[in-house]
């Protein structure tokens, strides 16, 4: 059997894979169907705009308090339990689509997929910090970051093949959360502590105490509460060209085909941001979120100034590889703010619950600043999130001693 470090003493490779195959899952929802939006507005004529819309929308919007009930009921004993709900709830729902043949129970199964994957996104994250430390979870974090990026590659490429089959085949995407399923049994706390090696007596003996940390958190709630905000902030400004970037790839005369290209890009440079974090830590220091948040400016300031194919895949990368090194690190911070490894899990659900209302409010802030400045041109998305990344930095130079802005490598 191999083996891998997890900054302890050592546990089984094939645990490590199981534990990040759940990771796999997180970033599904929605994605067959968005590729198909106009396909399936063809096939069900009948079908209102909000139906099309809740196709996508109503996955994420079910995630949000799932995730919240996911981290508020799973514990260390039952963990194992609730992730196998999850995972089977999900992979239900990709069956039951390759059988859908109305609107209605397309936007149903999209509630079921939500709870299912609402349950599997705390976990995902949460079982790895409690068994992995110091530089080591920050690498794996990294990693399961990388892995829930570079999915999405694989998951766009094989929808789109699958559509030229028949438009349900694409569901079938969703039936990925099988592998986890199988894999369950490398996961369970017993089969892993059956076979952990320490590297010093009893250095595993109680996984659910406080792991060492470097800082000394008087109100942890307050400061997850920053770290978070922190997460909104650079999500919603670096993931908004996911909403526009189409709509103004096309008003300067580029193909549909173009799009799906340019916005494949953002998934190729997070998963290796994911991957590359550790060395990424090494080199930048505490200065992590800063060269993040340039990078991203930069990207946006790409999209909003120049309008070829070849500036938009550099501006997209650009804003993908500063998603990639920011995301692990929000991660590792969570699990850095957790009283004890018992309650990682909890702290997940109310900083993964974040990403999910960033992506929301994309739209909304949006949308408010243009009636403000009256300004609706293609680019004011762009030159309005840069702005806003602007602030952000400035607020993180004024912060820059604080716990939330540190990014100090191997804590």
């Amino acid at each position: 059997m191999k083996y891998v470090t997890n900054g302890r003493g050592t546990l089984p490779l094939i645990s490590l894979i199981a534990m990040l195959s759940v990771s796999l899952t997180v970033n599904l929802p929605g994605l067959a169907v968005s590729p198909m939006l106009g396909k399936l507005a063809d096939i069900f004529p009948h079908a209102s705009q909000l139906e099309i819309q809740l196709l996508t929308l109503l996955p994420n919007l079910v995630i949000i308090p799932m995730i919240l009930v996911s981290g508020k009921i799973t514990t260390v004993r039952n963990q194992t339990g609730v992730l196998a709900a999850g995972l089977a709830i999900f992979a239900l729902s990709g069956v039951l689509y390759l059988f859908a043949d109305s609107m209605p129970m397309l936007v149903g199964l999209g509630a079921l997929l939500g709870i299912g994957c609402g349950l599997v996104v705390p976990i995902a994250a949460g079982q790895l910090s409690e068994w992995f430390y110091g530089e080591q979870k920050e690498r794996v974090l990294g990693f399961k970051s990388g892995t829930s990026n570079g999915i999405v590659i694989l998951a766009t490429i094989f929808v789109g093949w699958a559509a030229g089959f028949s438009w349900h085949a694409s569901f079938s995407v969703y039936l990925v959360p099988v592998i986890p399923l199988l894999l369950l049994p490398f996961m369970t706390n017993t089969y892993i502590r059956r076979h952990l090696h320490e590297d010093t007596p009893n250095a595993f003996t109680d996984l659910d105490k406080t792991d060492t940390k470097p800082h000394k958190l008087a109100h942890p709630m307050v400061t997850l509460a920053g770290v978070i905000g922190l997460y909104i902030a650079l999500t919603a400004t670096s993931m908004v060209f996911t909403y526009y970037l189409p709509f103004t790839m096309k008003h300067y005369g580029l193909t549909t085909s173009q799009v799906g290209v340019a916005t494949a890009m953002f998934y190729v440079t997070a998963m290796l941001g994911g991957f590359s974090l550790t060395p990424y830590l090494r080199v930048v220091g505490r200065a992590g979120f800063y060269v993040c948040i340039i990078i991203m400016t930069a990207g946006l300031l790409m999209l909003g100034c120049f309008h070829t194919m070849t500036t938009y895949v550099i501006g997209v990368l650009l804003i993908g590889l500063g998603y990639g090194f920011f995301q692990p690190i929000i991660y590792n911070k969570t699990t850095e703010i957790a009283p004890d490894k018992a309650l990682s899990t909890k702290y997940f659900s109310y900083t993964l619950a974040g990403n999910y209302i960033a992506l929301s409010i994309i739209p909304l802030v949006v949308e408010l600043f243009q009636h403000i400045f009256n300004n609706r041109t293609a680019d004011f998305p762009y030159y309005l999130n840069a702005v806003l990344l602007g602030i952000v930095f400035i607020i993180g130079i004024i912060k820059r001693r604080s716990f939330v802005w540190d990014t100090t490598p191997g804590k």
